[in-house]
């Protein structure tokens, strides 16, 4: 039996986002395309102690999740931060550390809540 309880969507959309950067190789990768209007794949592989085959991996990971946009051009990838996917991000970090921000007088008690199993 399932249970028929739903992540809240943008508790969701947040996991999913920072699962995308969970990944040293993909934090590296979004801070070196901070730095540029745009960059060629190869320059980020260069960039990475990793193949270049793992590279494409990662930048495929953060193309799906909307944080980098790819434009081709003149045969090779050029890859762009997306600076809406970005600040979207810090838009929700920001708001879940302030759900989780109470103080101490704010707090109520958990002692009267029955878990189920």
């Amino acid at each position: 039996m399932e249970n028929d309880k739903q992540y809240e969507p943008k508790l969701q959309e947040l996991a999913n986002m920072l699962d995308a950067l969970s990944h040293p190789a993909r934090l590296q990768i979004i801070e070196h395309l901070s730095e540029y209007h745009e960059c060629p794949a190869g320059a980020i592989s260069d960039k990475l102690p990793i193949c270049k085959s793992t590279v494409s991996q990662h930048l495929t990971k953060l193309k799906e999740t909307g944080f980098i946009l790819c434009n081709p051009s003149d045969g090779c990838q050029n890859y762009k931060l997306n600076e809406d996917r970005i600040n979207y991000l810090k838009h929700l970090v920001g708001d879940f550390i302030s759900r989780i921000s109470t103080s101490a007088i704010n707090k109520n008690s958990c002692k009267n809540i029955k878990i189920i199993h």
